[in-house]
């Protein structure tokens, strides 16, 4: 009898402690998806994470999160050798989640995502050395959630940056995109990356119906990311096209 009282005792502790950490994983996702309201939320993200991946080795979902709170980091980040250390680190931390379990969707796109910039921030030769791995992932990730539209705009832009002769294809790209935007109409980075896919057709009328759909969307799914990037972006790229 106290063997088993002892049994639960232990059962009902680990319960509590993983439900903590849920709590403040939840309470991370919040920061980062908060930062436009304060640039600080994003390391804040970071610290909280780093302490239950530092305590709890085997926990996937804060490897994961951890992995894209680097590379949004990276992408902040000021100076070249920054960047690459911060990508680094979540390339790192989302090999580390595919290692826990390798069916997780999360865990490829965000190592993807981040080979990706650390191939896009040395250069042209080792962006085009890393392909067959970021498209490796690219498929694995859509394999394991066919509806992830952060992969489909992966996916896009990987047929929107190859030459032909390596595979790039801007009706391609165009394909994905609008696959992405059909399964979530408020992601605004599908409309701005639609926007640069027309402008490379040199079709301005489509690619200015996109960029303008990107600025005018109310209820973006990922704020944070509309507010400081998408918006801007495509503004900048409706001004680069005005005359066109």
């Amino acid at each position: 009898m106290l063997r088993y009282m002892l049994c639960a005792v232990i059962v009902a502790c680990v319960l509590v402690h993983a439900q903590g950490s849920d709590a403040l994983i939840d309470s991370a996702v919040t920061l980062y998806e908060t930062r436009h309201f304060n640039s600080e939320n994003l390391m804040q993200s970071y610290d909280i994470l780093f302490d239950i991946v530092e305590n709890e080795p085997q926990n996937l979902r804060a490897h994961y999160e951890m992995s894209k709170v680097c590379f949004l980091l990276g992408d902040v980040a000021a100076e070249k050798k920054d960047k690459l250390r911060l990508f680094e680190e979540g390339r790192d931390y989302g090999k580390e989640a595919i290692k826990i379990d390798d069916n997780s969707a999360p865990a490829h796109f965000w190592y993807m995502v981040n080979i990706g910039r650390i191939g896009q921030t040395k250069g042209v030769l080792n962006s085009l050395i890393l392909v067959p791995e970021v498209k490796k992932e690219i498929n694995k990730t859509l394999k394991l959630d066919p509806e992830h539209t952060g992969a489909l705009d992966a996916k896009a832009m990987l047929f929107y940056e190859l030459p032909g002769l390596l595979g790039g294809n801007l009706n391609k790209s165009i394909e994905a995109l609008g696959e992405g935007i059909a399964l979530d109409s408020n992601y605004t980075l599908l409309y701005v990356d639609m926007g640069k896919v027309y402008i490379k057709k040199k079709d301005y009328e489509q690619a200015r119906w996109y960029l303008k759909k990107a600025v005018d969307i109310q209820n973006p799914t990922y704020e944070a990311d509309h507010v400081l990037d998408d918006k801007p972006e495509a503004l900048e790229l409706l001004e680069e096209i005005k005359n066109k």
